[in-house]
């Protein structure tokens, strides 16, 4: 008797869905498909069914796919900028394409098919927006290294082409196993299937809607690009010279010199209680209260909800009213020139407030710490996760997975071939060595850097994008630190020097983290795909060609953003940056306080086994006060919004669920228009600063 096959993740079918399965007439979108999601049994008779009707209904339309990468390339940029302000991305791509779909009658599998190519242009923006920039903080800020050791621009480029190409092509291999044979839960997935059902019945009225609300999103983002304009665009003569200055670099010196223009607000109101778009009063002696005015704080706060937002502000809130006060109450001595200086003295001293001193000198150091310290155990506690992903790629490697031809005869290609998968190994691997050779760094360090990101990108992809497919939660951060660890460690041991083990650790987490962000993207756009009747060959062939223009244009800004934010010319708090770096310092070797740093690893630690949520609160750790507040402000709206006005009207005039979709995902379009309008104008201004220098 054969082994009776168990799984922790398939639900139990239906009757109806079995029954009508059997007889082979459950369709896409029929109310029993919901009704069996994760079953298993559903996953496979759609599988076979879109086999042969995938390919009529799988519809290829070139000038579609292309607004999708346009609007990808566009939030390419977009995802730097709000990723490099709050710590996160907010992947607003997707709807942007699923508007603009609905609003011209767009079938669901074409919208799914552009909105993946729009996802596969933004998202490979992950490794520059959260690691890329530690490179400009350890040159500017720290004095680590030279600025002239800087890459070409094409080394990370290209490399994250290859690598995100690549880390698309693994999962060919896991779709069946973790999206057909067992599939992964995947939460919140079912809100994105719903949306295409929407789109799959949508009428002129509902065309109409759609269109409405896209005008609604226009003049969100004019509001708040133009409230951003007047907060950041340095366009005024500068009037404060005494609250605004820069550090610039005069003969190997660092001196302070006056800015030449402001921006209007600031040129009108900067005085004791605002400046730089902040609301606040005099720096206290043991802690700093402010308000950060940014549409795109309030807007993030909306899509986190209260409760996310509280833990993430918890970090905040502790920094700003338990650790800055309990440094400066207790004189904990920081390390300024060499020396070791009471924190509670630094005002007599001429160096700056004591609270201001006790955030930039301890608690960021600590924040750092919980950052890493959460990461690390959300992966550890994960550890089941390894095991089943391990005992899955030896079911593969075995040929314990069954499966039928990539290629249907007479129709086409039903999935990507998967022969491709050695030849974008071996491509990847030459292609990321010979980049790096030609740009003069050493042949056998750069070829182990090669080797290390596609075996990294593959196993470490693996347990990533399993854990994603459990949590919803694809841990980047904490792969990436056990990527930068390992690089740093292999560069030590191969005698490299201190410059080129920074560059060639931080480029090659980079390239890791857009790599695996490919992988996480390409296995959810599989699992729409698979429920609504398009083929996973189309769905590879939209995700790549989104590819290229997307890490281009993300390569670009990134190299605008980190040195503007490295420099103190644009206010981005950028927290992962700051983690990587600092953590690239300890393990090079460097002026670190490891006491600070350890203490905060130890916070993260603790808060990730209380609450979950570890990694937020050690971001909430590394803001300054005045993000917390409208990030709250935000949450607090939408709780309000939704229990006081949304569900009350819902319940009387008895909504159906898919008018309470439309209605939510209304002031989805809303937030997000704010959050484009003030990264639009921010990334205008990192430009400007780039383009013309001298002009602040």
């Amino acid at each position: 008797m054969g082994e009776v096959f168990k799984s922790p993740y398939r639900q139990p079918p239906t009757p109806e869905g079995l029954r009508k399965i059997e007889n082979g007439t459950l369709e896409w979108f029929d109310i029993e498909m919901y009704s069996n999601f994760n079953t298993g049994v559903l996953e496979q008779y759609f599988e076979e069914k879109n086999r042969t009707e995938g390919f009529h209904r799988s519809r290829w339309t070139w000038w579609k796919i292309l607004v999708g990468i346009t609007i990808g390339a566009l939030f390419a940029a977009i995802n730097q900028y709000v990723g490099l302000k709050i710590g996160m991305v907010i992947g607003g791509s997707w709807y942007i394409s699923y508007l603009i779909g609905m609003g011209l009658y767009w079938k669901p599998t074409e919208i799914n098919l552009s909105s993946g190519a729009s996802t596969g242009a933004s998202m490979i923006c992950t490794g520059f927006v959260f690691t890329f920039p530690a490179m400009y903080i350890l040159a500017y800020e720290d004095n680590y290294i030279e600025t002239g050791s800087f890459p070409p621009m094409y080394v990370p480029i290209t490399a994250t082409i290859f690598a995100g190409l690549l880390g698309v092509m693994y999962f060919i291999i896991f779709r069946r196993v973790w999206l057909v044979e067992d599939p992964l839960p995947m939460p919140t997935f079912e809100a994105w299937v719903q949306l295409l059902d929407i789109a799959n019945d949508v009428s002129v009225g509902e065309a109409a809607r759609a269109k409405e609300t896209i005008k609604r999103v226009s003049l969100m983002g004019l509001l708040s690009g133009g409230f951003t304009f007047l907060r950041d665009f340095p366009v005024m003569a500068n009037n404060h010279k005494d609250i605004f200055s820069s550090m610039v670099k005069k003969e190997d010196q660092w001196v302070q010199v006056s800015d030449k223009h402001i921006p209007i607000l600031d040129h009108l109101f900067a005085g004791r209680f605002f400046d730089r778009g902040d609301v606040h009063h005099d720096y206290g002696h043991y802690t700093w209260v402010d308000f950060q005015l940014s549409p795109m704080l309030v807007a993030t706060g909306w899509f986190m909800r209260w409760r996310a937002a509280l833990l993430v502000s918890l970090g905040t809130l502790f920094t700003w009213f338990v650790v800055v006060p309990f440094a400066v109450y207790h004189g904990v001595p920081i390390r300024i020139g060499g020396h070791d200086i009471d924190v509670a003295q630094t005002a007599t001293l001429g160096l700056g407030p004591p609270a201001q001193m006790a955030y930039g000198q301890i608690a960021r150091i600590m924040a750092v710490g919980a950052i890493l310290g959460g990461g690390l155990t959300g992966l550890l506690k994960m550890a089941p996760v390894f095991k089943t992903a391990t005992a899955d790629l030896m079911k593969i490697k075995s040929g314990g997975v069954g499966g039928t031809s990539e290629y249907q005869p007479g129709l086409g290609w039903y999935e990507w071939p998967m022969s491709h998968i050695i030849v974008m190994t071996v491509v990847t691997l030459f292609g990321v060595f010979l980049v790096f050779l030609v740009a003069g760094y050493p042949g056998p360090q750069v070829f182990t850097l090669a080797l290390l990101l596609v075996t990294l990108t593959f196993f470490l992809g693996a347990i990533a994008v399993k854990v994603m497919g459990e949590t919803s939660i694809e841990p980047v951060s904490g792969t990436s630190f056990i990527v930068l660890l390992m690089l740093v460690g292999v560069f030590k041991i191969m005698g490299t020097s201190r410059t080129d083990t920074v560059i060639l650790a931080i480029i090659g987490t980079t390239v890791f983290g857009g790599a695996i962000s490919m992988s996480g993207d390409i296995i959810l756009d599989f699992k729409n795909s698979l429920y609504i009747g398009n083929r996973p060959y189309q769905q590879m062939r939209a995700e790549i060609l989104g590819i290229i223009p997307g890490a281009i244009v993300a390569g670009f800004f990134a190299v605008i953003f980190s040195e503007q934010l490295a420099k103190g010319e644009l206010n981005l708090i950028a927290p992962q940056a700051h983690a990587f770096a600092f953590f690239t310092m300890m393990l090079v070797g460097g002026d670190a306080n490891l006491k600070i740093f350890l203490l905060g690893f130890a916070i993260g630690v603790f808060m990730e086994l209380v609450t979950g949520m570890g990694t937020a609160f050690g971001l909430g750790m590394y803001f300054p006060l005045g993000l917390a507040f409208p990030l709250m402000l935000g949450g607090g709206l939408r709780d309000l919004w939704q229990t006081r006005y949304f569900e009350r009207r819902a319940k009387a005039e008895n909504w159906t669920e898919r008018k309470k979709t439309l209605k939510l995902l209304d002031t989805y379009m809303l937030a997000t228009g704010l959050i484009i309008g003030e990264a639009l104008v921010g990334t205008i201004v990192a430009i400007f600063l780039f383009s013309v220098r001298g002009w602040v």
